[in-house]
């Protein structure tokens, strides 16, 4: 008996094992939090009917809303990721002109049909699974008139329960030094020397009794000056999110935009001279004029657009750098700036509201010494990279970049190269070449300000030496 007791207890033993090493893998498989993918795409056309099918793997929220000029329905849906394989199945059949996708903000990704023409959601809706058919979420699109079209832009048309209307552009994230100043409110306190003053507080009584106290002279605690903080560095990643810049073989232009910004911040900080702030830290969508809006909300002392270009020639190879004006230095860099400038449009961003002075700072406005200023910088820059990599000709270029707009913060865009050239391309995404731009770049960067520093400390002497000489008058 107590022999097949044993048999029964190692055999549960056995049992339970073997349950606990299937269990693991099957656990570890599984995400805590997965987020629902989009699996496929389709696109289905009728007479005076187009479809669009997503396929989904999980619920998702979603709200869908129109835009005009230039037409657009615009999908926003809780975070999804994106599983469908690059191709062009979804450009440029029935009224569907082009598919663009990516992450709008933090929490809400975004799908942006261009239409070849004004059309009406007839309908959108989750469909259940079929059969061997996934759940899809599904849209109508039917040919309609401008009119009726600009009517019904920019109003929620259908949506999920529970989803509310487009939010705004991502937070940007700030990195500041590990030894920031601290903040107002607690100065530091200064030894203040009076000659003479006493520091012992004595008692005396004289033969009456009474006491006379001997009390030092109140001193008056002088606040040291806080140190001058140290200068801020805004750095722009150009494009993001559901805008992914200049397209290569293999290779967009949103991440070597923040790749190589994030190479930029790591060395910036690095020396200690410099706080740093980006207009995004991950592939989230931010408006032009948001991004050069940080710069002058946080008193930025110099803004930086990271890019990478492209070009029907496939030949065409190097690095440049842009500054403001309102006249192109040439037609490819006025080419350049209207391409740039349309990032919003492709986002799906309501622009019909915005007015002259919203939608773009003029350019008239642009302080003469903040352009003088940008344009030390972009030479300065200039030098530097022809050290470390392939430049164009006439390399400093100006243009009407709406992300430079800011008329008190010196601001360059910087096209790194051509993701269109493979031997660019092959350097774009590699991590030794982003480290060595972004080393390039602090280089300048260091150049610039101990510039700045030594003009303004020849300002300052200059103004002292003229009030000496004044006072001598007779």
């Amino acid at each position: 008996m107590r022999d097949l007791r044993r048999v029964f207890a190692w055999t549960a033993r056995i049992v339970f094992l073997v349950a606990i090493a299937f269990a693991i893998p099957a656990a570890l498989a599984i995400p805590a939090s997965a987020k629902p993918a989009v699996t496929g795409a389709t696109l289905g056309i009728e007479p005076n009917l187009t479809r669009v099918e997503l396929a989904l793997s999980g619920a998702a929220e979603y709200r869908v809303f129109t835009l005009a000029d230039p037409n657009r329905v615009v999908i926003d849906m809780s975070e999804i990721a994106w599983k469908v394989k690059e191709g062009k199945k979804l450009q440029g059949r029935g009224l569907v002109a082009a598919l663009r996708y990516g992450l709008f903000k933090a929490g809400t990704s975004r799908i942006v049909l261009d239409l070849t023409g004004p059309a009406a959601v007839a309908d959108a809706r989750i469909l259940p699974a079929s059969g061997n058919l996934p759940v899809r979420l599904a849209l109508d699109l039917r040919p309609t008139d401008s009119a009726a079209f600009k009517a019904a832009a920019q109003t929620i048309l259908f949506a999920s329960s529970g989803a509310s209307a487009p939010g705004g552009p991502a937070t940007p994230a700030e990195v500041a030094p590990k030894d920031a100043p601290k903040a107002a409110g607690t100065p530091k306190l200064a030894e203040a020397k009076i000659p003479g003053a006493q520091t012992i507080t004595k008692g005396t009584v004289d033969k009456g009794g009474t006491v006379t106290l001997q009390v030092a002279p109140k001193v008056e605690v002088i606040p040291a000056p806080e140190p001058a903080p140290k200068p801020l560095i805004v750095i722009d990643p150009g494009h993001g999110g559901i805008d992914p810049g200049a397209l290569g073989s293999n290779a967009m232009e949103k991440n070597i935009t923040l790749a190589v910004a994030k190479q930029l911040r790591q060395q910036l900080l690095a020396t200690g001279r410099f706080r740093v702030v980006l207009t995004r830290d991950k592939d989230v969508f931010v408006v032009l004029r948001d991004r050069f809006k940080i710069a002058r909300d946080k008193n930025a002392d110099l803004f930086i657009s990271l890019h990478a270009d492209s070009n029907p020639s496939n030949q065409a190879r190097g690095a440049s750098v842009y500054t403001l004006s309102d006249k192109a230095s040439d037609a490819e860099a006025e080419a350049l700036a209207a391409k740039e400038n349309k990032s919003d449009v492709i986002a799906g961003v309501d622009l019909t509201k915005e007015n002259q002075t919203v939608t773009g700072i003029l350019i008239d406005l642009a302080q003469r010494e903040t352009t003088n200023m940008s344009s030390r910088f972009a030479s300065i820059l200039v030098n530097d990279l022809r050290n470390d990599t392939l430049m164009l000709n006439n390399s400093h270029r100006f243009a009407g970049f709406a992300v430079l707009k800011a008329p008190d913060v010196p601001s360059v865009l910087l096209e790194m190269g051509y993701v269109s050239s493979s031997a660019d391309e092959q350097l774009l995404t590699s991590t030794k070449h982003q480290k060595k731009l972004a080393s390039s770049i602090t280089r300048s960067i260091e150049n610039y300000f101990d510039w700045r520093d030594m003009i303004r400390h020849t300002e300052v002497t200059d103004t002292e030496v003229s009030a000496t000489e004044v006072a001598k008058l007779p």
